[in-house]
């Protein structure tokens, strides 16, 4: 019986006549690019992250728009506003987070009282240099207005 593992694969490649693969034919090792996979690999844990906080807002009650009604009045809130805000200004600069900002009053994620809070709270943000914000960063975002949800 002719079992395939026992042999080379250039073997097995000479007895059926098939040529060699060429380097072009060959897929990326994704092991010797580790920024394309964690790249993936990061994508699929944020997908499962925002998944997972709306299924515990659920849980809690549900989720209506906007997911955002109001700020959580605690330190453990303010402290990730804070951090959601120095992501889209590190990434964006103020004046695209304050877009953001409104986009995200557009699409019902937050209250219109809760995008004056977070504008006002951008003001103490030294302004950069940033580049467009992507769809992951949005994805993030909604991430962040999840985990806010959840504290409320």
């Amino acid at each position: 019986m002719l079992r395939p593992s026992d042999y080379d694969p250039k073997e097995l490649r000479a007895l059926t006549g098939a040529a060699a693969p060429t380097h072009a034919d060959e897929e990326p090792d994704r092991w010797t690019e580790p920024d394309d996979f964690l790249g993936r690999a990061d994508a699929r844990v944020r997908a499962a992250q925002v998944e997972d906080a709306f299924l515990l807002q659920a849980a809690a009650g549900g989720a209506s728009r906007p997911y955002l009604p109001s700020l959580p009045d605690s330190a453990v809130g303010t402290h990730l506003v804070l951090d959601w805000l120095r992501y889209l200004v590190g990434v964006g600069g103020r004046e695209r987070a304050r877009e953001a900002l409104a986009f995200y009053r557009d699409v019902e994620w937050l209250d219109e009282s809760v995008e004056d809070a977070l504008a006002a709270y951008l003001e103490a943000f030294d302004d950069t240099e940033g580049s467009r914000l992507s769809v992951g960063h949005h994805r993030t975002s909604l991430l962040f207005v999840a985990r806010l949800a959840a504290l409320r």
